[in-house]
């Protein structure tokens, strides 16, 4: 996957040869700022959104759970993209040199495969921790200490895997292109294919699998004893679980999406390197990039329309959504803090969204408080 985000050595030299037969379209100066303007909006949505996350995260106690956590783990692995990936490919292709220092030049591709790995291993995280949480509701859930080992360990392990992109990179005897230097075209082909499939592959075959389950015993509990009155704390937990899902799901799909395109034209570059002669290759690999970066923009407007903590966070911190919500706001908060369930042996599960109040009249607010539930469990297993 990450080979292909900065491999626009090749792509240039493939560019080069064809120029003067037919023009590429992306040669054209009135195409190239349509390029820098989508590029210059995906890096300020991009920086601004996953920054606002992880502010409003940090800023808010209540909000400091596993699965937001790893959201906010998720929204840094965006900003190192951001930042390492959006501006450097089209400067690079479209001025027809690395201008950027050998320094730069090991280091972009490093920081870009680093981050993909973030990113992939994250969303996995995040499905394992739901599958657990919803199929074995009884089971102590991981800490917070937990969590953050998880994440540094993320971390270590995307950065040991993404070595490669940054040793096998360098300068050419010009200093002109950013290359890779790998020992062999075997070598590098090998890598290439266990990037991909470490990075796009296992990740989102665990993934379906574990939501898959999920989906299957939410719907199973759905269908659980239609005749009998449920209490209503077991249904608004069951609809919590629902749109939490719905969300985690959303970001998944969206992610798979986003980088496929840019995948098999990795794959397609690796197995056929005369690809890289192709007129519209260059057109489809900027094509696939910006898809691709585009990943990093949508997670916080997701955020902000299946999650009503983010959205009331995002209303507090950003004047121009919080306008004539500045009298319901404190009300709101308050009816919205009750967002925990006990969790097998009392340990805290967060279901990321509000607890569905109960009717409310202008001077109150009434909320379901849900209680921990090893005693009731207990007494039932007794009886």
């Amino acid at each position: 996957m990450s080979n292909q985000i900065m491999s626009t050595a090749e792509l240039q030299d493939g560019y080069n040869a064809s120029i003067n037969e037919t023009e590429d379209y992306t040669s054209k100066l009135e195409v190239q700022i349509a390029f820098y303007f989508i590029y210059a909006s995906i890096f300020l949505l991009g920086i601004c959104g996953n920054a606002l996350v992880c502010f409003v995260v940090a800023r808010n106690k209540q909000m400091h759970t596993v699965t937001n956590l790893l959201i906010t783990n998720l929204a840094l692995s965006d900003i190192l993209l951001c930042v390492l990936a959006v501006p450097f490919t089209p400067l690079y292709t479209f001025m027809g040199a690395w201008v950027f220092g050998s320094t730069l030049c090991c280091l972009v591709p490093y920081a870009q495969a680093v981050s993909v790995y973030i990113s992939t291993f994250t969303l996995t995280s995040i499905a394992i921790d739901r599958f657990l949480v919803i199929l074995y509701p009884f089971r102590p859930r991981m800490k917070i200490k937990a969590c953050t080992i998880v994440i540094v360990g993320i971390w270590i392990v995307a950065g040991l895997l993404s070595l490669p992109y940054g040793l096998f990179r360098q300068m050419d005897r010009n200093e002109t292109f950013c290359e890779e230097n790998f020992p062999s075209e075997s070598f590098r082909r090998a890598y290439s294919t266990i990037t991909t499939i470490l990075q796009f592959i296992v990740p989102f075959l665990l993934i379906t699998v574990c939501y898959i389950f999920v989906s299957f015993r939410l719907n199973s509990r759905s269908r659980m004893r239609p005749g009998c009155n449920t209490s209503r704390r077991e249904e608004a937990d069951r609809e919590r679980k629902r749109r939490t899902n719905r969300m985690l799901i959303s970001m998944v799909a969206i992610f798979g999406i986003s980088w496929l395109p840019l995948n098999i034209i990795n794959v397609v570059e690796d197995f056929y390197s005369k690809a890289n002669d192709w007129l519209p290759f260059k057109s489809c690999f900027f094509l696939a990039h910006f898809i691709a970066m585009s990943s990093t923009c949508y997670n916080p407007f997701l955020y902000a329309w299946l999650n009503e903590n983010f959205r009331k966070e995002f209303k507090q911190v950003l004047p121009c959504f919080s306008r004539g919500t500045s009298d319901g706001t404190s009300r709101n908060t308050e009816c919205g803090r009750s967002e925990r369930m006990y969790n097998g042996n009392d340990t805290v599960q967060e279901s990321l969204l509000p607890v569905p109040t109960l009717k409310q009249n202008n001077s109150s607010c009434e909320m379901i408080s849900l209680e921990p539930i090893n005693n009731e469990a207990s007494k039932d297993q007794k009886n």
